[in-house]
């Protein structure tokens, strides 16, 4: 009898630790920030305000608003190797951009993106991320004309990843609005005409990143999801 007791707490155990194994840890936003310029030069710097941790992942957004005007190289002070995630399918202005890259050591983060030439405006948005990985990412791109945002197809995700959307328009003097669940980023850009959207949680998988713009625009969207650890 007391040999079937310990077998059985045992296998107990041993379900209880194959469940826990299963549940993944939330992502969490660690800290944010972004740049821009009008009439810019061909590079176009962003830092953050504290130092960046080890093992984090950086995740960058670039808009350029002439799309003519390709992204060169994105660098950073940490020599990071960045993935390119996606680009925006627009044959117009603006053309969007999503890169990331796990941080192989801490310290001042400073990103650089240089362009082939000066654009009209260009920013970047960048973000430290930690309780992600890079395996298994997922992106998605849209563009188009009106008032409605969202990429072309849903991107499907594990609950506590993190999402973000990068929204580049025409618009000088438009705003826009963040879908359901997703938090816009401040923007300090002064550009009026990039937008940038991300969540932790509150999102259902799967998501189309939608966002809405408060006048006609044409826009482009590129949007990642980095899955939990």
């Amino acid at each position: 009898m007391q040999a079937r007791l310990i077998l059985f707490g045992l296998s107990a155990m041993l379900l209880l630790t194959a469940a826990m194994s299963h549940v993944h840890a939330a992502s969490a936003l660690v800290q944010e920030n972004n740049a821009g310029c009008l009439g810019c030069s061909n590079t176009l710097s962003v830092s953050f305000a504290t130092n960046a941790g080890a093992g984090d992942v950086i995740v960058v957004g670039v808009v350029v608003a002439d799309a003519s005007v390709p992204l060169s190289s994105l660098t950073d002070s940490l020599d990071s190797p960045f993935t390119q995630a996606g680009t925006s399918p627009n044959a117009t202005p603006p053309a969007v951009y999503i890169y990331y890259a796990t941080l192989s050591k801490g310290g001042v983060e400073i990103v650089t993106a240089t362009f082939g030439a000066a654009a009209p405006a260009e920013s970047v948005y960048i973000y430290e991320v930690s309780g992600v990985t890079t395996a298994g990412v997922a992106t998605d791109t849209g563009s188009g004309t009106g008032t409605s945002i969202s990429t072309s197809s849903s991107v499907t995700f594990q609950t506590g990843a993190f999402l973000l959307g990068i929204i580049g328009t025409n618009n000088f003097r438009g705003t826009a609005s963040a879908g359901t669940g997703f938090t816009l980023s401040t923007d300090s850009s002064g550009t009026g005409v990039t937008y940038a959207e991300y969540s932790t949680s509150g999102v259902s998988s799967p998501t189309s990143f939608q966002a809405t713009a408060h006048s006609t625009v044409s826009w482009a969207e590129d949007a990642i999801a980095l899955m939990p650890n």
